[in-house]
């Protein structure tokens, strides 16, 4: 995903408080841009296909981690 597409991703100023926020929510910052990227992606498709199993898949990443941490 190009970095401008988002602008509060490509602000330091935005990407803190994305950052915070996803801290406050216990989801990494990689995970949050790999799942706005797989949005950014359809932008423009009249049929998102796919993008549901894509958001699945990186969910159940981030559960997955959560539930081996002890």
């Amino acid at each position: 995903m190009p970095r401008n597409v988002v602008v509060i991703l490509d602000q330091k100023e935005g990407r803190d408080l994305v950052r915070k926020i996803c801290r406050k929510n216990k989801i990494g910052l990689p995970e949050f841009e790999e799942l706005v990227a797989v949005e950014v992606d359809q932008v423009g498709k009249q049929r998102k296909k796919g993008l549901w199993e894509a958001f699945d898949d990186i969910l159940d990443r981030i559960n997955l981690e959560e539930s081996d941490v002890p």
